[in-house]
């Protein structure tokens, strides 16, 4: 029998409630959380989330047909013990045979994969669409079409379009977003501006929405990448000055901005220098790499936001580490700090072989055999680090990393 509340209201016994519970998806569960207390304390006690560990997916785009590899928790160099998935292309090479298509991956989001399948154009221009798969139940939703509205990927000409995409989930809500960053510059010498910034949300039909974006946040630095972390957005202006920051827990999402940590200086002649957004145990990041002209390396300061952000108090960036990264030559191996700096207690980097066919080495190390943040560290990539992964016969050696838990949740569409 159900049992009278302090309000005179019924609530379910605990143990009904609990096989409720149960039969719903963990994301579920973390949301119900918020309701009371009661509920926060039984799903606490009798609904303990399972606990996985976050395993590293490695994501080779190429020409019609890409990989993804997960490593096993204790990976082995031969490969032992990973899953492997294959996405093709749904161009036609007869198209663009000079191009074909390319699928890539936006993100992934607690087992879901979100890919973007670029498709050659008429006019050199790529169209890209967008799907979200769960590799191990083999469920993908119908693919989301091109924003309306938007430009597409110029790869010719005089004026420069860039189309970024970026896949996100928000923890208190429970919602999963797509989110779409426009761009164009009518010069290569020009910024790139922001043509307009566009949210889809995967469980409603309603489509894109379209996002205002303020005049001082509309310049985009196209070297820094769009990166969802805990459930906010973020990419830097033009000046590397500040961080666009676009929270995703709402239905009446808006941009705003902070400022970033100190990178505008060190992109002055006589360094060059670039900045990148990325995730660092799930806090935005920032990397500042400065080439050393007089030396074949680049240092790379990794900047953390500690509080703060945009619609709060100033932003608190740290600096964890400042290491070495070589340039030029391949073999000497090179940090793979895109999307996520970290993974669990590890940071990758990774090894190109300069043959035909061409071959990729991953490694790993952990987190804290990095030294400190002083000017002195010459840390190289591959110093001390772990072989994990040898893959070959891949076009272009592109790879990209990410956090990966298996899930057998059905898709939120």
């Amino acid at each position: 029998m159900a049992e009278a509340d302090d309000d005179g209201g019924f609530i379910l016994p605990t143990d009904a409630f609990v096989e409720v519970l149960l039969r719903l998806p963990t994301s579920s569960r973390r949301r119900f959380r918020l309701v009371c207390k009661r509920w926060r304390d039984a799903i606490d006690e009798r609904t303990p989330e399972r606990q996985v560990r976050t395993k590293i997916l490695a994501f080779f785009s190429e020409k019609s047909v890409s990989h993804a590899v997960v490593l096993a928790d204790q990976p082995q160099p031969d490969g032992g013990g990973r899953q492997e998935w294959t996405f093709p292309s749904s161009a036609s090479d007869s198209i663009a045979p000079e191009y074909g298509g390319v699928v890539r991956l936006v993100g992934t989001c607690n087992g879901l994969l979100c890919l973007r399948d670029d498709v050659p154009a008429p006019c050199h221009c790529i169209r890209s669409t967008i799907a979200v798969v769960n590799p191990v139940t083999g469920e993908e939703a119908a693919a989301i079409p091109w924003p309306p509205g938007s430009l597409s990927w110029d790869y010719c000409g005089a004026s420069r379009s860039v189309v970024e995409f970026s896949f996100g989930y928000h923890p208190t809500t429970g919602k999963y977003k797509v989110v779409h960053v426009s761009c164009r510059s009518e010069s290569p010498n020009k910024w790139l501006e922001i043509d307009r910034v566009q949210v889809l949300t995967l469980e409603r039909r309603s489509g894109w929405r379209k996002v205002p974006v303020l005049a001082m946040d509309t310049s985009y630095h196209d070297a820094g990448g769009v990166v969802t972390v805990d459930g906010s957005t973020y990419w830097l202006t033009a000046r590397a000055d500040r961080v666009a920051a676009l929270d995703l827990g709402g239905d009446d999402e808006h941009v705003a901005s902070f400022a970033a940590p100190p990178c505008l200086q060190v992109l002055q002649v006589p360094e060059v220098a670039t900045c990148q957004l990325t995730s660092v145990h799930g806090r935005l990041g920032v990397l500042v790499s400065r080439q050393q002209l007089a030396a074949a390396a680049a240092k790379v300061d990794v900047w953390v936001l500690e509080d703060g952000g945009a619609g709060r108090r100033s932003p608190r960036w740290s600096r964890p580490w400042s290491i070495q990264q070589p340039s030029g030559a391949a073999d000497q191996g090179r940090w793979v700090m895109s999307p996520h700096f970290t993974h669990g207690e590890y940071v990758l980097s990774k090894q190109e072989g300069q043959s035909w066919p061409r071959v990729i080495w991953l490694y790993r190390r952990k987190v804290a055999d990095l030294n400190g943040s002083g000017e002195n560290t010459e840390q190289l990539p591959l110093e001390g680090a772990q072989q994990i992964m040898r893959m070959g016969f891949f076009d272009d050696g592109r790879v990209m990393t990410f956090p990966y838990v298996e899930t057998t949740e059905p898709l939120p569409i």
